[in-house]
């Protein structure tokens, strides 16, 4: 599912908390909260919540995690360059959730559509989010 595009070449750049919740979440192969993170990574040292949400605000701001608001969970990036649109499937039976990839094969995409519209208003985007609820294949 995820690419390991990220992996050896970045894992300098991160600091010690940042490393050690990228590797959680690697690991777990789902999204997990915050408290989630805090419970695995305790045998580690790392006691604070404050502690967790620096390291995946200092992840999400490198591009490297995504929040899901539908489940309060964060999740990796499984982008190979940083992208202004993630869109992601969200299955409300399994909580199962993949990210995809709105800007290519659609013509026109998702992803130009929304920057057409934003840029129109004068908006500076920074980022935006699509959640897609509903079941995955397993479910339905």
């Amino acid at each position: 599912m995820a690419h390991d595009h990220h992996d050896d070449d970045f894992m300098g750049s991160l600091t010690k908390n940042e490393a050690l919740v990228y590797s959680a979440l690697k690991s777990a192969g789902q999204p997990l909260k915050a408290y989630d993170l805090l419970d695995i990574l305790k045998s580690k040292g790392v006691r604070a919540p404050m502690t967790i949400y620096r390291a995946l605000e200092g992840l999400e701001g490198k591009g490297l995690v995504h929040k899901l608001d539908a489940l309060n969970a964060y999740v990796l990036c499984n982008h190979d360059q940083p992208h202004q649109i993630q869109s992601f499937l969200v299955c409300e039976s399994c909580s199962n959730v993949e990210e995809i990839d709105t800007g290519v094969s659609a013509t026109p995409s998702v992803e130009s559509n929304i920057k057409a519209v934003v840029a129109e208003k004068g908006f500076r985007m920074e980022a935006a989010r699509l959640e897609i609820k509903g079941r995955c294949s397993r479910c339905a």
